[in-house]
């Protein structure tokens, strides 16, 4: 059999449209010579050059990277290459020394994936629901907002005590949640990230992501989400201000709730829900181990 795994480049999108995955307007295509490039490495599995599975990684900072864009042609399925191939690519990018942890994200639903992660050693990390609404009027209660916090230094002092000393799993942008460390947090983004609280307790932070919509994401991860009043107040204005400076875009709002309390939104609640997604993740040290 004439197999071989490499690569992909731009010019390889002909060799992707030609694939049956069954995934109708799947974004890949869309996107796919910037997810041949910069922080972004796809690779194929070809059989008789034809490509029957993809799978690439995304860095993020120097140490932490998630596996993603796992594709297979049906016509293939069943054979193993999707296995073989997310391992190969799970090892190339551990060649990078810095690289200290690489995680994979895929909603519950997605069984064939999760088993594919449990094959080549990735453990669940965590779960939760990517929250979307256009607005939040169902949860406002006319609380006053929370206090904004400014200076860089201010900023990295919240990060440091409620995220990396708490060793929360922190979403860089949608989608992707890391374990908190001081290295996943670059200068610039914490330079236009902004941070509110409330009497010294748990910050919230908010940021403008872009994921085929314009999201507010608003990061707050911790288990009294439907008991701090003001909460919502602070997420809607903050939404309000995005939309000014964007006023070209609709801006939508993302947060991710913890599965364990996704039971506590109210009936009213303005949030489109989706199967919640489970973080995979393996470190440096256990990939040395097998």
């Amino acid at each position: 059999m004439n197999a071989v795994i490499r690569q992909l480049l731009p010019s390889d999108i002909n060799f992707m449209e030609s694939m049956y995955t069954g995934i109708a307007d799947d974004y890949i295509i869309r996107i796919f010579d910037r997810l041949c490039t910069g922080n972004n490495v796809l690779f194929g599995y070809f059989i008789h050059n034809q490509l029957v599975s993809t799978a690439g990684y995304t860095t993020f900072g120097p140490e932490f990277a998630m596996l993603g864009r796992l594709r297979s042609d049906i016509r293939y399925r069943g054979q193993g290459y999707s296995k073989r191939l997310i391992q190969y690519v799970l090892d190339q990018a551990f060649q990078a020394k810095e690289l200290q942890w690489i995680g994979a994200n895929t909603q519950a639903d997605n069984v064939p994936a999760q088993k594919v992660l449990n094959r080549i050693h990735l453990e669940k990390q965590t779960a939760f629901y990517g929250c979307t609404a256009k607005r939040l009027d169902a949860l406002l209660d006319m609380k006053p907002g929370w206090q904004e916090a400014t200076q860089t230094e201010t900023k990295k002092k919240l990060l440091h005590t409620y995220h990396i000393s708490k060793n929360t799993f922190f979403p860089v942008e949608c989608y992707y949640p890391f374990p908190s460390s001081p290295k996943l947090f670059q200068n610039d983004q914490i330079k236009s990230w902004r941070f509110f609280q409330q009497e010294g307790l748990f910050p919230l932070i908010t940021k403008k992501d872009i994921k085929k919509e314009t999201y507010l994401h608003a990061v707050y991860p911790y288990q009294d989400l439907f008991d701090r009043r003001g909460l919502w107040e602070t997420i809607a204005a903050a939404q309000k201000d995005l939309q000014n400076q964007c006023p070209d875009e609709e801006v939508h709002i993302w947060i991710d709730i913890p599965a364990s309390i996704i039971n506590r939104l109210p009936e009213n609640h303005p949030f489109e829900l989706d199967s919640p997604w489970l973080l995979y993740g393996i470190d440096r040290d256990t990939w040395l181990k097998t």
